[in-house]
């Protein structure tokens, strides 16, 4: 059997150690644009791999267990093609065994600050907390040589992983198949399934794999939406839908998937890569640190549009109307920012939004003066950086929290986060002759240890309450000054582990960003705390 690839034959069948064993046959120009695009990282890996094409296994062969009629709970190993990609204890995203040593999924998911080599294969799982499944390390990935981003949306977001090891495939792992030419899904049940957030309240991803079903959107109904209408790439992109489902009830890089006619509803195959999206459920009260779930997260941040209201504490500090800085929700009353921000300026004159998303649509957002700031006593500052740049504002009035508010815890006196991925969020430059974003973005850094950091060329401006974050194209210009540096905990919160402060241009690898070290000001901090609300 041959498999070929837009008429061309690229793939022999062989015999020999060192190959992996694919199951799946694609006639002869039998390929339209949208699932060439899906099948050209395959074919391209695969063709200089050699593959031996295995014809004694079936892909796209459902477990033995039977999904729970009308819930959205999933039988033990019904989908065994599906995946969890983790980056350290933290749920990254999913994606679907193809071959026995190749995972597909979503091309943002090896971008923006994390690389295929922070990621662990969590396979033939079902229960996050059963240490049945197995673990395994990538070990090449690769996206599709057009990937492309902006502020909202993946061009050609889709790449391949490489697992250490081969795997063997069982009832608890098997592959998905890939589609045919001639196979259509439109008016189809697709199902979308992971450990994502799926349920109304529910703050951290799931323990068990969920699903739910959902349809293809043709794509003029799709760009009726301002937002898909300027994003919406029809030629490799498709929409599906369900009212009150969508896919961000599974995880970014993971599977559409369906069964078809053509195999008489016996085999499943992989329709689509979930990649971006605005929309999902409702929090229940927030906790502090908790994002919201208005939107969930659908993909991993760094550079781009974050999702409504999913940085609940982020706030937008205005002088005059205009962008001044950015700052976090501690307190109900209080909102931790740069002490740059005000050390110069009369804070009479700014005013803050908190619950903000666009800038252009404030009608729902709150609204508030500073009665009082206090800046750091041992604050300093010279041409280049600013020491002890941190500050406290206290609102003229208190806000309420709920799903568009929500505090950001602290961390722990003296919490390091050397090698952990931290996020940033604000409105501020898109780059450094660039205007400020009209709707808050996100990006996503490696936070550096202070050994690194001292070896950057700025080592000569640095102090011990000082840390670094970089990644390649990604820095603090990407938020604003006095913006939170957050980073996400095993236990299911963000915490605020630095506040962007200073830096030399922007994303430039020889001046990674500088950022005020919470951990060392948790006393001072709570010091001047007073009158004001926390979470737990």
């Amino acid at each position: 059997m041959n498999l070929h690839f837009v008429g061309k034959k690229i793939i022999k069948n062989a015999d020999g150690d060192g190959k992996s064993l694919f199951c799946l046959r694609v006639p002869k120009n039998a390929l339209n644009m949208g699932q060439a695009l899906f099948l050209f990282l395959v074919a391209s890996i695969l063709s200089v791999q050699g593959q031996r094409i295995n014809s004694s296994c079936e892909c796209g062969i459902a477990g033995k267990n039977r999904r729970i009629v009308g819930g959205t709970s999933v039988q033990p190993h019904e989908y065994p093609w599906l995946v969890a990609l983790m980056l350290g204890p933290k749920l990254h995203c999913g994606g679907a065994i193809i071959t026995d040593l190749h995972i597909l999924t979503a091309g943002h998911c090896i971008t923006f600050g994390v690389h295929y080599r922070d990621l662990s294969v969590y396979i033939g799982m079902h229960d996050r907390l059963d240490a049945s499944y197995s673990v395994l390390r990538v070990k090449y990935g690769i996206k599709h040589p057009k990937f492309t981003s902006n502020a909202v949306r993946d061009i050609n977001d889709i790449a391949i992983l490489t697992l250490e090891k081969k795997l063997t495939f069982s009832d608890k792992i098997r592959p998905l198949c890939l589609p045919r030419k001639d196979m259509h899904f439109h008016a189809m049940p697709l199902t979308v399934a992971g450990w994502g957030k799926t349920r109304q309240g529910a703050l951290a991803s799931s323990r068990y794999l969920l699903e739910t079903k959902v349809q293809m959107v043709d794509s003029e109904k799709c760009q009726k939406s301002t937002i898909y209408k300027d994003n919406l790439v029809s030629d490799t992109m498709m929409c599906a839908y369900n009212r009150g489902k969508d896919a961000c009830q599974g995880d970014s890089g993971g599977p559409l998937f369906a069964t078809h006619p053509f195999t008489k509803n016996k085999k499943w195959y992989h329709v689509g890569i979930v990649s971006w999206g605005i929309d999902c459920a409702k929090p229940e009260y927030p906790e502090c640190g908790k994002p919201s779930d208005a939107v969930v997260s659908m993909r991993i941040v760094g550079g781009r549009r974050a999702e409504p209201h999913s940085f609940p504490w982020t706030v937008a500090i205005l002088k005059n109307e205009r962008m001044h800085c950015g700052g976090a929700v501690v307190t109900n009353k209080h909102v931790l920012s740069a002490g740059h921000c005000f050390k110069w300026d009369d804070f009479k004159s700014m005013k803050v939004l908190i619950g903000l998303d666009n800038l252009d649509d404030l009608s729902n957002v709150e609204k508030r003066t500073i009665s009082n700031v206090v800046i750091h006593e041992d604050f300093t500052s010279t041409a280049v950086r600013d020491e002890n740049d941190i500050a406290i504002a206290t609102l003229n009035h208190p806000v309420t929290f709920g799903d568009t508010i929500v505090p950001i815890c602290l961390p722990l006196p003296g919490e390091d986060f050397a090698d952990r991925v931290g996020t940033i969020a604000g409105w501020g430059r898109m780059g450094v002759e660039k205007s400020s974003s009209r709707v808050l973005l996100k990006a996503s850094l490696r936070i550096l240890s202070d050994e690194k950091c001292m070896q950057s060329q700025l080592a000569q401006h640095l102090k011990p309450t000082m840390m670094c974050a970089f990644s390649k194209g990604k820095d603090g210009c990407q938020g604003d000054s006095g913006g939170p540096l957050i980073v996400f905990q095993p236990a299911g919160k963000y915490v605020q582990a630095g506040i962007v402060s200073w830096g030399i241009g922007c994303a430039d690898p020889r001046y990674p960003g500088v950022y005020t070290k919470v951990s060392n000001y948790i006393d001072w901090i709570m010091q001047h705390l007073k009158g004001g609300e926390m979470c737990n």
